[in-house]
């Protein structure tokens, strides 16, 4: 995080319903790349960082070093559970990768998608689990953050085969016959039968 970064941390402890054992874990930041407002191509890999921490902005080691996300669009939403992470370099972030699928797109709609992480599905091993509620750049105080990725409509493409001749091909072909053996006929008459 940038020496300029002011941390934001908010003071939660426990919350109904993100079972605990002492604290819950805060997640304060969630950034995808590539993000809105480039629009993001079917197949195109997408990699989220997220920062987890404890309500006093300590860093928090998952364990398992799992989390689930939330793809919400305009017309729907998709979620994947308990996806393996990986390390991001600092201690308490850590990496999502997920390849934005024509599935996803359907489930979301087109346009801008926020990727969430789920309510309650951070854990460090000892039963402190969170965040408290879904969180995206949207909800996260780190203005620094964008977990909206804008997709491209979905394109197929058909290929329509039509005939290699056309009806208005074989008439021109037929008046060239003609007009060839009108030719040759001509050409015939005019020669001079040869004497023996």
């Amino acid at each position: 995080m940038p020496a300029s970064a002011t941390l934001h941390v908010l003071q939660t402890t426990t919350t109904q319903g993100c079972p605990t054992y002492q604290t819950n874990l805060v997640v304060i930041r969630v950034d995808s790349t590539p993000h809105e407002p480039v629009n993001t191509m079917v197949g195109t890999a997408v990699v989220t960082i997220f920062h987890v921490t404890y309500p006093d902005g300590s860093p928090v080691i998952l364990k398992p070093q799992t989390a689930s996300f939330l793809w919400s669009g305009k017309s729907g939403q998709k979620e994947f559970d308990n996806v393996p992470v990986t390390t991001a370099g600092l201690p308490g972030y850590y990496n999502y990768t997920a390849t934005l699928s024509s599935d996803i797109v359907q489930a979301t709609g087109q346009g801008v998608i926020a990727i969430s992480v789920v309510f309650c599905s951070c854990s460090d091993g000892s039963d402190n689990r969170g965040p408290t509620g879904n969180v995206n750049s949207i909800i996260t105080s780190d203005s620094t953050d964008n977990s909206q990725v804008a997709t491209n409509p979905v394109t197929t493409t058909t290929t329509q085969i039509g005939p290699i001749i056309t009806s208005q091909d074989v008439l021109l072909l037929i008046a060239a016959l003609l007009i060839i053996a009108l030719l040759l006929l001509v050409i015939l008459s005019r020669r001079k039968p040869k004497r023996k």
